[in-house]
């Protein structure tokens, strides 16, 4: 159980989570628009695995979903 004093070992986890997915995301801006497409995918990738085993599906269908649109906007312009 955390204190106040002292955080969850579930937020410290986050945290370095979060804070590595931030210096990644920083490196891929640095090689292009791909790279940070890349890791935005595994940023929701993460954050999907992340929920609650009976919310995943749903979420990981809902951005299927989203990059499908998302891809046929693209072709049609």
């Amino acid at each position: 159980m955390a204190t106040a004093d002292r955080p969850s070992r579930k937020a410290l986890r986050q945290a370095r989570s979060a804070q590595f997915l931030g210096e990644r995301r920083q490196q891929a801006e640095t090689k292009g628009p791909s790279a940070v497409l890349a890791v935005a995918i595994d940023q929701l990738r993460s954050a999907i695995s992340q929920l609650p085993d009976a919310r995943q599906a749903d979420a990981a269908e809902k951005a299927t979903q989203t990059l499908d649109q998302l891809r046929q906007t693209l072709t049609e312009s």
